[in-house]
């Protein structure tokens, strides 16, 4: 579980979680600063004090940090409005959070990013037995400083790649094998990104992410096959390859886009077109020959191969398109060949995980059922596609403000259970301000309470940022709310 965070970011105050429900409050007048949990909230559990932060520190712009800082330039042109407060972009928490958990994208909002990338911040967490304090630097991001508490042992250095490592194999039990999916791939599940539209869509933590990339860690929280993943991978990168050679192809019309039926009808109309230009050029040799014989005895002064020189051409043409359209015929029914065999294999994978799914699915179905009961049936399914698994989260009545939302939150704390309970997932979950910032306060107020009593059944850990307004809110419409409120946070 996480246990601590702090940074010197600006306006950045100490943070400490608790299990079950944490509340990040974001309040930009300054008039609420941390106090002690109200009778409604839980008790925090800190096994150490805030992990201290020199006062004022800051670190230089170095080359290295401003060269990192560009990457996101051109994102950060695209950026959304940002003159408000609510805005889509990640509060300094989850910046905070997500940078020391091995992030290497940086905030989208140029002032945000300078922030980052000047500063210091320090994660706290349990796992594996140990509480593991982590400390990274913006003008130093490929390396830490850790400390364990299983070892007497000073803090020590530590490459970013190592941290990622120990992390991937702690919180989700990744063994290094090739068709595994990446640590930040499945992070970015549990730390969305609000910057690049990681709370817009469930199944992506990123606008841009392909959706065969979203493949590999969802079939890895939600127990499916990586090698069948490895497979539609395999599959599209074949296909991206088939189209990338037909645009560079000379001997195919500039813009044609070959599909297999299409391919099929112009290699007929093709071969028709070559047998009777074949017959022409027949009949055009036979006539240069009657000509060439007139020629040799004094009569026309025709040339026989300036005859037929336009029909061979024309005919030398059409050959090279007619090879060119067998090949790229034979290149569309292999691939097709091979994906119906991928979606053969992954029903049968399917049938072989029903009881895994079904009770993913069922969770979703009930979280969403507990939150606005039978006028919105919901259902979560894994479907077989010729391009592999196909995840369809589904939270049907009358659309509305909130509704995309809450179907994330859904699918989110359902995947975060069926991950944690399988021992391939942590035991936390991280949403920002973005996805409560412009729901009902009921929608919000029934997505809080379901996350407080799913941790405490579950042994988990939520932790939601939400503004002061709707926090108030909330509490007035569940007044019984339970959570531990773990910092106030200053967004100005």
């Amino acid at each position: 579980m996480l246990r601590e965070l702090a940074s010197d970011l600006p306006g950045f105050r100490p943070v400490r979680f608790a299990p079950g429900l944490n509340v990040a409050v974001v309040d930009d007048t300054g008039e609420n600063p941390v106090g002690s949990p109200g009778p409604r909230h839980a008790l925090p559990e800190i096994e150490q004090s805030v992990i201290p932060i020199k006062p004022n520190a800051r670190i230089g712009f170095t080359p290295l940090g401003e060269q990192w800082a560009r990457e996101r330039e051109r994102a950060a042109e695209a950026a959304a409005d940002e003159s408000g407060r609510h805005t889509s972009r990640r509060t300094r928490l989850v910046c905070a959070l997500d940078f020391a958990l091995g992030s290497t994208g940086l905030p989208r909002h140029p002032g945000r990013r300078q922030e980052l990338t000047e500063s210091t911040t320090t994660v706290r967490l349990t796992g594996a037995g140990e509480t593991v304090t982590a400390t990274r630097a913006g003008a130093t991001p490929a390396r830490l400083t850790v400390h364990s508490s299983g070892t007497d042992a000073a803090p020590w250095a530590l490459p970013l790649d190592e941290w990622r490592g120990w992390l991937g194999r702690t919180l989700f039990g990744l063994t290094d094998a090739e068709d595994e999916p990446s640590y930040r791939s499945l992070m970015g599940y549990y730390v969305r990104d609000a910057d690049h539209g990681g709370m817009s869509d469930p199944i992506r933590h990123h606008a841009r992410q392909p959706t065969v990339e979203s493949l590999p860690p969802l079939a890895h929280l939600f127990g499916l096959d990586p090698a069948l993943v490895e497979a539609a991978k395999t599959l599209h990168q074949s296909r991206r390859h088939l189209r990338t050679s037909q645009r560079g192809d000379g001997d195919l019309p500039s813009g044609q886009r070959l599909s297999d039926p299409s391919a099929s009808r112009d290699l007929a109309n093709l071969t028709a077109e070559i047998a009777t230009l074949e017959l022409e050029r027949a009949e055009a040799a036979a006539a240069a020959s009657w000509r060439s014989t007139r020629v040799a005895g004094g009569g026309l002064a025709t040339d026989p191969a300036l005859a037929t020189a336009t029909l061979d051409a024309r005919l030398a043409e059409l050959m090279a398109r007619r090879a060119a359209l067998a090949r790229y015929a034979d290149a569309h029914a292999e691939l097709q060949r091979q994906a119906l065999e991928l979606r053969d294999s992954v029903r049968s994978d399917l049938r072989g995980r029903h009881d895994r799914l079904t009770a993913a699915s069922a969770l979703f179905t009930r979280f969403a059922y507990e939150m606005f009961g039978p006028g919105r049936p919901a259902a979560l399914t894994v479907a077989a596609r010729d391009s592999g698994y196909a995840f369809y989260p589904v939270l049907g009545g009358d659309p509305g403000p909130g509704v995309p939302g809450m179907t994330l939150f859904c699918f989110d704390l359902a995947m975060a259970v069926t991950a944690h309970r399988a021992g391939t997932g942590p035991d936390f979950l991280v949403h920002d301000s973005a996805l409560y910032e412009r729901i009902p306060t009921e929608f919000a107020a029934a997505a809080l309470d379901l996350a407080a009593r799913t941790c405490a059944a579950e042994d988990m850990q939520y932790v939601a940022v939400v503004d002061r307004a709707q926090l108030t809110a909330v509490t007035r419409y569940d007044p019984a709310l339970s959570y531990h409120e773990c910092a106030v946070l200053a967004e100005t």
